[in-house]
C-alpha cells in the first residue's frame, strides 16, 4: 500500500481525448452528485492513470481554477509532495503482482476516520483486476456502506476480471481509443510523426499513450526481437521449449503481460490483413503468407489463439500467480502449431 506519488510532481489535466469524460464527471462533482465508486475502464495507453491523477488533485484542491487544481494551496502542494492525508493509493507489492486482501482489509482504518482537512478523502486502486476474489469481497464490504465523503477510484485494463457485484457498485467511465487524426496529432506533438506514428499507433491498438512508449528504442528492439521469434517458430526453425526461457521475463521496461499485449494487437493486424484486401504491411506479409487455410476457416485458429492470449493475460493479472515459464512455453507451442 502506497502513498506516495513522485515528489513535487506537476498538477496533470485531462488528455484531449478526455474531455467529454472530464467535463461530466467534473459536472458532477460541482453539483454534489459525485458517485462514491468509479470505475475508470478501458485499454492501456489511454491516459487513465493520469485522468485519476487530474480528478484526485481536483478534488482535494482548497480553491479549484476552471474545473481543475489550482496547483498552490496547500492541498495540491500535499498532493505534490505525496503526503495528503486525505489520499491513498493502493497497489501491488511487486509490479505486475497481486492486490491482496490484507491490503484492502487496511482501508478501514483510512475510511473509518474523518477527513484531515474537512474535505472529500479519495482511495485509489489500480490496477482494480488485480485482485482475488478475497481481496475483492473485502473492498465489497467497503462499497456496500460506503464512508461518507469517501471517492474509490478503481482503475482496470480489464473490467470484465472484476467480480460483476463490484462493478454493479461503481459508476463506470470508459475510455474509448480516439480517433486516429486524433491520436496522430497528440503523437505528434509529442514528437512522433509520419510512418513510425502510424505505425506504433496501430500495434497499440489506437492507444496513443502506448504507442508513444512502444516507439522507444528500447521498446522497438525488444518488439522485433520478438516478432523474429516468433517467424522463426512459423518457419520450425526454433523451438518453443528453448524461447520460452527468454520471454518468461523479457526485461526491463516491459514484463511478460504487456508482451502478451503486444501479441494480441499484432495478432489484431494480422487478422485484420487476413479478411480484408487492402495493402498490408511487409512484415505482417511474412507470417500471412506461412499461414495454411483460407477464407473464414483459416481465420478461425487465429481467432481461438486470440482468446488464449486473452485468458493468459487474465491469468497473470487475477492473482492467481501461474507458472510464468510453462504459460509463455504452452502459448509458442500453440503458435507454431498454427503453422503446422
Amino acid at each position: 500500500m502506497s502513498q506516495a506519488a513522485p515528489l513535487n510532481a506537476p498538477i496533470p489535466s485531462p488528455l484531449p481525448w478526455q474531455r467529454d469524460a472530464w467535463s461530466r464527471l467534473g459536472t458532477q462533482w460541482q453539483a454534489g452528485r459525485c458517485p462514491h465508486a468509479l470505475l475508470l475502464s478501458g485499454q492501456p495507453g489511454l491516459g487513465k492513470r493520469r485522468f485519476a491523477e487530474a480528478f484526485t488533485a481536483m478534488v482535494l484542491c482548497e480553491s479549484p481554477q476552471q474545473g481543475l487544481a489550482c496547483g498552490d494551496c496547500r492541498g495540491c502542494k500535499l498532493w505534490r509532495a505525496g503526503s495528503h492525508p486525505d489520499f491513498l493509493r493502493v497497489e501491488p507489492e511487486k509490479e505486475g503482482g497481486p492486490l491482496k486482501v490484507e491490503q484492502i482489509r487496511q482501508l478501514g482504518g483510512f475510511v473509518g476516520r474523518t477527513s484531515a482537512r474537512e474535505g472529500a478523502r479519495v482511495v485509489w486502486l489500480a490496477p482494480a483486476e488485480a485482485m482475488n476474489v478475497n481481496a475483492a469481497n473485502a473492498l465489497l464490504k467497503n462499497l456496500e456502506e460506503p464512508a461518507s465523503s469517501v471517492i474509490f477510484l478503481l482503475i482496470s485494463d480489464a473490467p470484465s476480471g472484476l467480480l460483476p457485484t463490484i462493478r454493479s457498485r461503481c459508476q463506470t467511465v470508459p475510455f474509448p481509443a480516439p480517433g486516429e487524426e486524433s491520436a496522430l496529432q497528440w503523437l505528434r506533438d509529442s514528437g512522433l510523426e509520419g510512418r513510425a506514428a502510424r505505425s506504433a499507433l496501430a500495434v497499440a491498438g489506437g492507444a496513443p499513450l502506448r504507442a508513444l512508449a512502444l516507439a522507444e528504442p528500447e521498446s522497438l528492439e525488444l518488439r522485433e526481437q520478438f516478432l523474429a521469434d516468433l517467424a522463426e517458430l512459423a518457419r520450425g526453425a526454433s523451438s518453443p521449449v528453448v524461447l520460452a526461457g527468454r520471454w518468461e521475463s523479457p526485461g526491463e521496461g516491459c514484463d511478460l503481460s504487456e508482451l502478451l499485449l503486444f501479441w494480441q494487437q499484432w495478432l489484431v493486424q494480422l487478422l485484420r490483413a487476413r479478411s480484408s484486401d487492402s495493402g498490408v504491411d511487409e512484415q505482417v506479409g511474412v507470417f500471412l503468407q506461412r499461414l495454411p487455410g483460407a477464407g473464414r476457416e483459416g481465420l478461425r485458429p487465429l481467432f481461438v489463439f486470440y482468446d488464449q492470449l486473452l485468458q493468459a493475460r487474465q491469468a497473470l493479472s487475477s492473482g492467481a500467480n501461474p507458472n510464468r515459464r510453462l504459460l509463455i512455453e504452452e502459448l509458442l507451442i500453440r503458435w507454431s502449431r498454427l503453422y503446422a
